[in-house]
């Protein structure tokens, strides 16, 4: 049961460098005025449209100079400004145009989440295009990386509800084919986490699938990833002990991988004072991702811990994590811990280690340690080992 759990964290955790975020949502929004209209590759006929309809020449000529430095293409592009608010500009498009309607917007990323991330085109971000599917997906997963200052949300309206949800890095172009994009200017930072947090904090919505789900995931990376400090009050306030226990796990999970300083503060709080011991047994994995103060928290844990499940997550992430600073923690755990589970979660623990290290101590303990069943999973994990080392002590018990 605890390596199972282990093994699932682990594989949340490798999706921290590279953000697979399409999906879909549900949720009634509400209004505000128009502003005016830019198709790229066609400015001037937009110009004469705006003359013909009466708007001021000035605005048509700002729009035009504007264009092509959006991170975005499509057949037709609507500017709005959102200055006052998303939900009211969002509310006025559903408003006045029933159907389907992609929206648009770029806010600040935080710096130097998801490094090391293989985003398709490297670097070479002139030559970079993302093609915006009719489910909200780009043709190579939405993505991030460590160097990305800037994202582009999209997002869908159809019949006056938003439906889908994604974003990218913003210096890559997304291609939206034949479509009509509004796009948002003026949108502040903190309007943004706003928005993307109610939909997490509402929970609503007619698509109650696994749809629902993702965007509500897509929703909570993205106040995690905008460069605003109110974006960790808002994961802060996810992580209550009131929330749902799934929402706190994500909400921690996000604290831990991108808010940097702050973040791994709030996580340390948690995992020092929260009451439950399902959701500390997670923040032993979310600490390893804050640094090393957060692997000295995770060693701490290792020993002193109430919750033997807790302790023995910990022995799990000290291995993987703590590099030699784990040799003792796992030896004390061994040797001293009242569980017997957390006894063995220890020998497990030390398996992990590398070879050179690891080997010799399961040896040590399958031959001598005083508890049975401590002996009987050093044996094993030697028996995984596939090491000569273990195959000769082997042939030595045998021979006995």
């Amino acid at each position: 049961m605890m390596v199972r759990t282990c093994v699932a964290a682990g594989t949340y955790a490798s999706l921290v460098s590279l953000l697979s975020l399409g999906g879909f949502w549900g949720l009634p929004l509400a209004a505000a005025p128009f502003a005016s209209v830019e198709a790229p590759g066609a400015p001037g006929a937009v110009a004469r449209e705006l003359a013909a309809s009466g708007e001021r020449p000035a605005v048509a000529e700002r729009q035009e100079a504007a264009g092509p430095e959006l991170p975005v293409r499509a057949a037709r592009i609507e500017r709005r400004d959102a200055s006052r608010g998303i939900e009211s500009a969002v509310a006025a498009i559903a408003a006045a145009h029933p159907g389907a309607a992609w929206l648009a917007w770029t806010v600040p990323a935080v710096k130097g989440h998801g490094e090391g991330a293989d985003w398709p085109h490297g670097d070479r971000w002139q030559d970079c295009d993302c093609v915006l599917d009719e489910n909200g997906h780009f043709d190579h997963g939405s993505a991030t990386n460590g160097n990305t200052t800037r994202l582009v949300v999209l997002t869908r309206l159809q019949d006056g509800v938003t439906d889908r949800l994604t974003f990218t890095d913003a210096r890559c172009t997304v291609q939206a084919a034949n479509r009509t994009v509004y796009w948002f200017d003026g949108v502040r930072p903190a309007d943004n986490v706003t928005w993307a947090a109610r939909f997490i904090e509402t929970g609503a919505g007619r698509d109650r699938s696994d749809r629902h789900d993702r965007v509500r995931g897509t929703a909570l990376a993205l106040v995690a990833l905008t460069d605003d400090a109110s974006s960790d009050r808002v994961l802060e306030d996810f992580t209550a002990s009131n929330r749902p226990s799934e929402l706190r796990r994500d909400a921690a999970f996000w604290l831990g991988a991108a808010r940097g300083a702050r973040g791994a503060a709030l996580v340390d709080q948690l995992a020092r004072t929260d009451r439950d011991p399902h959701f500390r047994e997670h923040l032993m994995f979310v600490l390893t991702l804050t640094g090393d103060r957060g692997i000295e928290q995770l060693l701490d844990h290792a020993r002193n811990d109430e919750s033997p499940e807790v302790r023995g997550q910990a022995l799990f992430w000290t291995a993987q994590k703590a590099g030699e600073r784990a040799v003792g923690t796992l030896a004390r755990a061994v040797e001293t811990d009242p569980d017997v589970e957390v006894r063995k979660q220890a020998v497990f623990a030390i398996s992990q280690l590398p070879k050179d290290e690891a080997v010799p101590k399961l040896i040590a303990l399958a031959e001598s340690h005083r508890d049975r069943e401590v002996r009987q999973q050093a044996m094993f994990w030697l028996g995984q080992s596939g090491d000569p080392r273990a195959l000769t002590f082997f042939e030595q018990v045998l021979r006995r």
